[in-house]
């Protein structure tokens, strides 16, 4: 088969799964407007939603994308991003996909970023071959390493989504007394492609938020040029009890303010929550300082530079103890928060989508 047919069927594979990405987050969308009271839009609100977008992104959308954050936060807005145009037709023109797994790999931090603070490697995993920071090491190496640890984490380094496969740990003589299981067991359970990091001791105020859980703030940046934009940053707070703030094991949401680094308001869960005005542990969310926030936006900024084949990443970032912010992972198609902040992209909607149009969608590059 020739390479030109071999390109136009690839294109054609791809183009499907493009309308599969739109379908699949229009059937998520509707099932979670079944969970809660709905609140009608007017049709003089639908009619202006369908001709904002037909203006700035050549294309009507379902208004019921709108509805369903208008009935959850109470905010109207035609510059809300449907999901599903935003995963099929927005993130993969900003972001060449065609980079994306290795550069998202967790696996090679330690060598994109070899100055940046995060979490101690013990052991990683890449493709089957173990390493330390650097150096390849055999697997006897690697359980040797983590006979014992304090305090651990081990993670999935490829397509690991909402704190799936994270686990704390600690070892005693090769032996990890929460698991029932050896190191070796460990390690041949996850297979290949995963990492054994320090336990991050955070902040104490991110701590009073939940302390069973890292509190993460979730920064989405816009590359613009040389220039870097915070869109917007949300506090992800975890439930008493749960070791990860995920939404998937039960964690809260909520905005916070660019200028003063204070939440905004109330939390949000999952749909069949009521919104929080406080935590779990019984921490009044409204006006909450979150520690160092200007580090932590200096520090997104100067990190988005360091990936010139993304211009909108979704940061999580925690502070530590000495306040100085640290990185947990950057995400190449990060889910938007608009429940808790509102347009994910705010003054900037009109020139993002504008941007996205004049670039190939790069799910359709061989």
């Amino acid at each position: 088969m020739s390479t030109k047919i071999n390109s136009l069927l690839y294109r054609y594979q791809m183009s499907q799964r493009v309308v599969q990405i739109e379908k699949r987050h229009e059937r998520k969308i509707k099932e979670s407007m079944k969970l809660f009271p709905l609140k009608p839009l007017t049709k003089g609100q639908e009619a202006d939603i369908k001709a904002y977008f037909k203006k700035h992104f050549g294309r009507e959308v379902p208004t019921y994308w709108h509805q369903y954050m208008y009935s959850r936060n109470g905010v109207y807005s035609e510059k809300y991003i449907p999901a599903s145009i935003y995963f099929s037709s927005i993130i993969f023109r900003l972001n060449d996909y065609r980079f994306g797994p290795a550069y998202a790999d967790k696996g090679f931090y330690d060598t994109l970023f070899p100055d940046v603070n995060r979490p101690r490697t013990f052991v990683k995993n890449i493709n089957g071959f173990f390493y330390d920071g650097s150096k390849a090491i055999s697997k006897e190496e690697a359980v040797s390493i983590c006979q014992n640890l304090e305090g651990a984490v081990i993670k999935p380094t490829l397509y690991g989504h909402w704190g799936e496969g994270v686990k704390l740990f600690h070892t005693e003589n090769g032996h990890i007394p929460e698991l029932d299981l050896s190191v070796a067991d460990l390690l041949a359970n996850y297979k290949k492609n995963f990492i054994i990091q320090s336990k991050l001791e955070q902040h104490p105020d991110l701590a009073k938020l939940n302390p069973t859980s890292v509190n993460t703030i979730r920064v989405m940046s816009y590359r613009k040029d040389n220039e870097v934009i915070v869109l917007y940053a949300v506090i992800r707070i975890g439930r008493l009890g749960k070791s990860v703030d995920n939404e998937t094991a039960g964690g809260i949401k909520a905005d916070i303010d660019l200028a003063t680094g204070r939440i905004k308001g109330l939390a949000f869960g999952s749909p069949t929550e009521k919104d929080m005005p406080q935590t779990d542990s019984g921490v009044v969310l409204d006006k909450y300082l979150i520690p160092c926030f200007p580090k932590v936006l200096d520090f997104v900024k100067d990190l988005h530079c360091r990936l010139p084949y993304f211009r909108l990443i979704g940061w999580d970032i925690s502070v530590d103890t000495n306040g100085n912010p640290i990185m947990i992972e950057w995400n190449r198609s990060a889910e938007l928060s608009q429940v808790a902040h509102g347009p994910a992209f705010g003054e900037y909607t009109e020139e993002i989508l504008a941007a996205a149009l004049k670039r190939k969608n790069t799910l359709l590059e061989f």
